[in-house]
């Protein structure tokens, strides 16, 4: 704690001022609750109206997973706008328009290895995860035609990151903002059978998605093509550029971003699976108290990716000063920021349980373990942002193996002992399973935090 208080009572005079990162970092925050949040709980709303738990379970479940796969699929620009940074803080710009031709090509084909394992296993994902046999009928399907959606997810990450790499961060918002009308618009109307439109029913949610990142890949390449201010960042157009070496030199960077990121979107899916044998009730609240904690924690979620380029450019510009001023400057706005959002949702908690169980039938036990499951998210906190200066300096190994090691030797033993404790509430454990999580990412942050006391991080070479 000593460490944590010398961060914030040195001198704020080097980096960039308080007033050029808001300017990054509020843009951030709208384009993360429009890509991350907003959807799934607009989603979440709409599949409610249906007024069945197994259907709402089924999305729950669904999302959950490809929710993992949105997260993998930010390894690649990650890495990318690390590399991109470097590059553009030297002013070697036609390099920055070969890294994003790179990130492209990598997103896309890992996109489409994600389509193909999801379309011929969507039955198995589901009766692994040990949810009821209705929910398997319903969600294989969902989840199959979803997974394409989360292939246009891959190369829209990979567009929008080389322009955040840049410093960039008002058109990708503007373009999440286009991409979440579509959703919520498209979502309403096919899941519900609105204005003439067939109620497609959950397959709806998967035909929106499509729709909704169609439109965003469109948008971006016609920006990046169009703007002549981006001409100097390409000899060529960038998708004619395909380049193996320097692709297999992000794979190389990225696969432990890869794993570390997956380590996580694990944990969550191991979550449900430990959750899901509770009953439907259990299931929902977990989707619930999932979505509402991720509402409340996007303002992190935004600073880590801001963190990253804002490390990445000042090391490219060997000024290692700036980037600890930045790390601290961003922790203490990020910190009053999750605050301010997790106090809102404590004020009443039964008003937005209630948002996504109109029909009242899991809200009594959501609205019990949502308290302290919220509290329970500042554990988490220190160690999602600091994995963000890590990653833009490149130390991606410290990332990938402390959330290896604590995940699969401590969260995974420590989550499935509680989840076989006999004679206790399902309440109980609820609460014990899903905060073993929140001990575990505590842990994390610890280790992050003393590396980069160790002053070792910022030696790594991109």
């Amino acid at each position: 704690m000593n460490y944590v208080y010398s961060l914030f009572r040195q001198s704020f005079k080097t980096g960039d001022s308080c007033k050029q990162i808001m300017w990054y970092w509020l843009p951030e925050i709208v384009s993360a609750t429009i890509l991350f949040s907003l959807p799934a709980m607009v989603d979440s709303w709409i599949i409610a109206q249906l007024g069945s738990s197994t259907i709402y379970g089924a999305l729950a479940m669904g999302s959950n997973f490809l929710h993992s796969l949105t997260k993998l699929a930010e390894a690649i620009p990650v890495a990318s706008m690390a590399i991109i940074g470097r590059h553009n803080g030297a002013e070697e710009y036609e390099q920055c328009g070969e890294g994003l031709a790179d990130s492209f090509w990598t997103t896309f084909l890992l996109g489409l290895a994600q389509f193909i394992f999801i379309f011929f296993s969507a039955h198995a994902i589901y009766r692994w995860l040990n949810v009821p046999a209705d929910m398997v009928s319903v969600g294989a399907p969902f989840l199959q035609l979803k997974s394409l959606g989360v292939l246009l997810i891959f190369t829209t990450l990979g567009l929008l990151g080389f322009m955040r790499a840049i410093k960039n961060t008002h058109i990708p918002m503007l373009l999440n903002i286009v991409g979440l009308t579509s959703f919520i618009f498209f979502d309403y109307v096919l899941v519900l059978g609105k204005f003439g439109f067939p109620q497609l029913g959950i397959m709806g949610s998967a035909v929106a998605t499509i729709i909704q990142y169609g439109i965003m890949n469109i948008g971006a390449i016609g920006y990046i093509l169009l703007n002549p201010t981006y001409k100097k960042y390409f000899a060529e157009l960038f998708f004619r550029i395909f380049n193996f070496m320097r692709m297999g030199r992000l794979i190389n960077l990225s696969w432990r971003i890869m794993i570390d990121k997956s380590i996580i979107s694990f944990a969550y899916i191991w979550l449900a699976k430990m959750i899901a044998p509770m009953g439907k009730h259990a299931i929902n609240s977990f989707d619930v108290v999932l979505k509402l904690e991720r509402s409340a924690f996007i303002p992190v979620i935004a600073a880590a990716q801001i963190i990253t380029f804002l490390v990445s450019n000042r090391l490219g510009a060997k000024d290692v000063h700036g980037a600890y001023a930045n790390i601290k400057k961003l922790y203490l706005m990020t910190c009053i920021s999750l605050l301010v959002a997790t106090a809102a949702l404590l004020v009443n908690p039964g008003y937005f349980v209630s948002i996504f169980d109109p029909h009242n039938n899991f809200t009594t036990f959501a609205v019990t373990v949502l308290p302290i499951i919220n509290i329970f998210v500042f554990f988490d906190f220190t160690q999602v942002f600091l994995a963000g200066a890590l990653r833009g300096a490149g130390d991606v190994k410290t990332v990938m193996w402390t959330r290896f090691f604590v995940t699969f030797f401590f969260f995974v033993p420590l989550s499935y002992i509680f989840s076989c404790i006999p004679n206790i509430s399902d309440v109980l454990r609820f609460v014990l399973v899903y905060g073993s999580f929140y001990v575990a990412t505590g842990v994390m942050g610890l280790v992050f935090l003393y590396r980069i006391k160790s002053h070792a991080w910022h030696r790594h070479i991109v």
